[in-house]
């Protein structure tokens, strides 16, 4: 299966293993977007089907990883502040909730390289299903 990283601008990245879907996230989230800050969204999937969703905002030190398939989330810290991302072109920028913004963006990372590795939702985090 052939994984794909799309970026905030529709941008599709193919990822040929988890060195490079980790070098492609790491160059991905210091990208400087049009609103001057540093917050964007990612997708990781197939063409057809995005799996894992990552906003994430470097100078705020958070991300919010989300596992489409079921609409789970990961929480990893307590909830703090809500987090302002680029999502695309055509939506700009979203304010993603403090409920849902919850992992660092180490963790984040880590998520989309073990997503790349087993094809499966990373067990290297805790998710939960709704909004506490």
């Amino acid at each position: 299966m052939t994984l794909l990283l799309r970026d905030y601008h529709g941008h599709t990245f193919e990822l040929a293993d988890a060195e490079d879907a980790g070098r492609r996230f790491d160059e991905q989230i210091e990208t400087i977007m049009p609103h001057g800050g540093c917050g964007q969204t990612l997708t990781i999937g197939t063409h057809d089907q995005p799996a894992l969703r990552i906003d994430i905002d470097i100078d705020a030190d958070r991300a919010a990883v989300r596992w489409l398939p079921d609409g789970s989330y990961a929480a990893e810290r307590q909830p703090d502040t809500p987090i302002t991302v680029y999502e695309s072109p055509d939506a700009g920028l979203v304010e993603i909730s403090a409920e849902i913004a919850r992992v660092a963006p180490a963790a984040a990372r880590t998520a989309v390289v073990e997503y790349v590795t087993t094809g499966q939702r990373p067990t290297s985090m805790r998710w939960q299903h709704d909004e506490q």
